[in-house]
């Protein structure tokens, strides 16, 4: 298999759910500015993980989904059980399409108004906590009764949710200081050692 990443994106979750399945991988730093990644993947985006069955996969939740569902990575996943299923399928719906959304404008203001202004920027990463801070929150709620996203295992909900507060810690005055249960999570993940490992790969603190 093969993961073209950028350091602390969203690929850094399937780097790490690699990480934990023990295969042999490869790795290759995607210059998503280059027209010649858009031969790879035409959004220009990753992660994209290229595998010898499937041909390359595309989508954060599909790539993790996929992972989870080799014999190595059945640990990591939901398992047969339809509710615990559906439990995986919101997480990562939650984090890839909700919390993503509302960081999105932090890294890309330019890309959500037509004023090129430097305080239209500065406005529009200014807006960007308000909309964290409710969705925190609801993880902070969830976690409050379980160490895991998915009951008393560590998996691919946990490794996405993790670059999602990877990218809280930057982007927050307080950081995750207001959200204890997530805080510990997130803690505990930074902590693992295929995790810091990842992370020293990627050059991320």
């Amino acid at each position: 298999m093969k993961l073209y990443y950028r350091p602390g994106a969203c690929s850094l979750s399937s780097h790490i759910v690699l990480a934990w399945l023990g295969l042999p991988y490869e790795l290759e730093l995607a210059d998503t500015r280059d027209p010649e990644f858009r031969n790879i993947n035409y959004l220009a985006a990753v992660p994209v993980l290229f595998t010898e069955e499937m041909g390359a996969l595309y989508q954060s939740s599909a790539i993790l989904r996929y992972l989870s569902r080799l014999p190595e990575g059945a640990h990591l996943g939901p398992g047969p059980d339809p509710i615990m299923q559906c439990q995986c399928d919101y997480w990562l719906s939650f984090f890839n399409a909700d919390v993503y959304r509302a960081f999105a404008p932090f890294f890309n203001p330019e890309k959500y108004t037509t004023d090129t202004s430097e305080q239209a920027k500065k406005a529009i990463k200014g807006a960007v906590p308000a909309q964290i801070l409710p969705l925190l929150k609801r993880m902070d709620m969830h976690l409050g009764s379980r160490d895991y996203y998915l009951e008393d295992d560590r998996g691919i909900v946990d490794a996405c949710a993790f670059v999602y507060c990877y990218w809280a810690t930057k982007v927050l005055e307080n950081g995750l200081s207001d959200y204890p249960n997530v805080a510990r999570h997130f803690a505990e993940m930074k902590a693992d050692p295929a995790v810091q490992k990842v992370m020293k790969i990627e050059g991320l603190k």
